[in-house]
């Protein structure tokens, strides 16, 4: 894409954005029994460019930003929701964005609120994910419903009887799903929030769907598996696509910038972990000075209790 063309679809793509941030209040989604009912909200659905719709989390703890690509031949969802009742809700939304027979579906790793609607999907639909999601969606996704299951009455009842449906298509690195006239590149670029995390790029959009592998002012949620090293460089190759909008998982979307800005913080608290450890600090030392720390720096970012996670992570590497 040229720089002209590239502006234009900045301006274009830039109110469609902004209604997007309004839905998501500066606070930190945190799940728990007196939170909201995580229900993917009906008529609610956004259009941020030619091809590309999307259902915005509305800041509510456990529902995703779901992504609606539509092609001349076929259709295309990202994440599903909590379980079967709001998979149903965004096929709802689907019909009536596309009448394609063909439909696709993508979750950007395996926790429930991303996959775990997967089996309402039409038996004709095609589930896509990488091998080690796949890998994810098998030995970890049980014991995550289970989890999830516990929150609320609510949630239990979401995902009651559920199981993970496995995938029927199955890549390594990436995966070029082609709607017609439009092309998407799927990426997997774990271990990073989980080991199977998968990137989503609408090619003649520039619209890229990142999971929870970048999020907008907020700090990044490492896990048992993260690597720092792995998530710096999935950073470089996000940015490397030169996307016009980046939909995060969860939380308001952004543009370019928020690649950009991600890879500072991660490269400066890798710093700091690394003069602190050469200092002679514990982890736990260093989880707590650097939580103070970057809380002080960076004021305005959401989550600030996942820095510990971070700083063991890079402890641990």
């Amino acid at each position: 894409m040229t720089m002209t063309r590239r502006w234009r679809a900045t301006v274009r793509l830039a109110a469609a954005a902004a209604l997007l941030v309004a839905t998501a209040a500066a606070a930190e989604a945190q799940p728990s029994a007196t939170a909201p009912p995580p229900f993917v909200k009906a008529d609610a659905t956004v259009k941020v460019s030619d091809h590309v719709w999307v259902i915005p989390d509305g800041n509510v703890p456990l529902v995703p930003n779901v992504g609606i690509i539509v092609g001349s031949r076929a259709t295309l969802v990202i994440d599903t929701g909590l379980g079967p009742r709001n998979a149903e809700t965004v096929l709802r939304e689907v019909a009536k964005l596309s009448s394609h027979q063909e439909l696709y579906l993508v979750a950007t790793h395996f926790h429930p609120e991303h996959a775990a609607g997967a089996s309402a999907f039409p038996p004709g639909s095609k589930f896509i994910a990488s091998s080690v999601e796949a890998q994810d969606l098998k030995e970890l996704g049980p014991g995550m419903i289970a989890s999830f299951s516990r929150i609320s009455p609510v949630h239990a009842d979401l995902l009651r009887d559920v199981h993970m449906r496995e995938p029927d298509v199955v890549f390594d690195d990436l995966y070029r799903l082609d709607l017609g006239d439009v092309q998407v590149q799927l990426m997997a670029l774990g271990p990073t929030h989980t080991r199977g995390d998968t990137g989503a790029f609408v090619e003649p959009d520039h619209v890229l769907f990142a999971g929870d592998v970048v999020m907008n002012q907020a700090f990044l949620a490492f896990g048992a598996q993260s690597s720092a090293t792995t998530w710096l460089k999935s950073l470089d190759r996000l940015a490397a696509l030169h996307p016009v909008l980046v939909v995060p998982s969860h939380g308001p979307t952004g543009g370019p910038e928020i690649i950009d800005q991600q890879k500072q913080v991660l490269t400066e608290l890798r710093a700091a972990v690394d003069a602190r450890r050469a200092q002679g600090q514990t982890v736990d030392e260093a989880a707590a000075a650097l939580t103070t720390e970057f809380q002080a720096k960076y004021p305005e970012w959401r989550s600030p209790a996942r820095i510990a996670a971070a700083v063991r992570t890079m402890y641990a590497e």
